[in-house]
């Protein structure tokens, strides 16, 4: 899978997840959940470990919550849309770094 296949990916799922988080008594849990699943098999394929998935799923969680602050409540948009920015270029910096990466044979 492309590294452009893979970050489209990840941010459709985390969009979804910010809409849904948005309202006020949605069930978080199962959202943040999915997204983490989502986040750290996006890199199935590549040969990063443990580390750069549980990155990438952190970073998924984070600018799924953080996204969802920020469209909620107008106040909170200059700090939760930094919180996510930042995120998002971790995200994309460990998805390009693993997608590019060539596979080593042994």
């Amino acid at each position: 899978m492309s590294m452009l296949l893979r970050n489209v990916l990840v941010l459709a799922v985390e969009f979804g997840a910010a809409l849904l988080l948005r309202e006020p008594g949605a069930p978080w849990i199962p959202v943040l959940l999915a997204v983490f699943v989502v986040g750290s098999g996006v890199l199935h394929g590549t040969e990063a470990e443990f580390v750069p998935r549980f990155l990438a799923a952190l970073a998924a969680v984070g600018i799924a919550e953080l996204g969802s602050r920020a469209w909620a409540s107008p106040d909170a948009v200059p700090t939760a849309g930094t919180g996510a920015a930042i995120l998002l270029a971790v995200q994309t910096l460990v998805l390009i770094r693993y997608s590019l990466r060539r596979r080593r044979v042994a």
